[in-house]
């Protein structure tokens, strides 16, 4: 598999900032860093369209008795990521690193996918500079 051997990329940092209300509603605020060679600014949109897939996951007492890794990890849900992101007409992208979230009892798994060869995206692609100011 040719993700085994690869490490989990780790966030810059992830820190709790508390709770907010936005809208009447209470919300769980954190800040999570991470690194860029580039300036949300720059980006210009070019190339092919990339999907960003989260996958939540529930934690299993007796799995975490043994304290996994992250790399363990995503190592045991590979297999039914690769056979989610099949069935809606994506594969995998090998050159973008997977991140792993854990938090209270469950994690989340971030992989980057691209569409498979004659499947059409229905959504329009954004830019970066889009999906954070809006």
């Amino acid at each position: 598999m040719f993700m085994l051997g690869k490490d989990v990329q780790k966030f810059g940092g992830n820190d709790k900032l508390g709770q907010v209300v936005v809208n009447d509603n209470l919300h769980e605020a954190e800040s999570i860093e991470v690194k860029s060679e580039r300036k949300l600014e720059d980006d210009t949109g070019y190339g092919n369209a990339v999907i960003i897939r989260c996958f939540t996951f529930g934690m299993n007492p007796q799995a975490f008795q043994n304290q996994p890794t992250k790399q363990e990890l995503f190592n045991s849900h590979i297999k039914g990521i690769e056979v989610m992101l099949w069935r809606d007409g994506m594969t995998i992208m090998t050159e973008v690193e997977p991140r792993i979230l854990i938090k209270d009892n469950q994690y989340q798994i971030f992989v980057g996918a691209r569409p498979m060869r004659g499947y059409i995206l229905k959504e329009n692609p954004q830019k970066l500079k889009q999906i954070i100011y809006g």
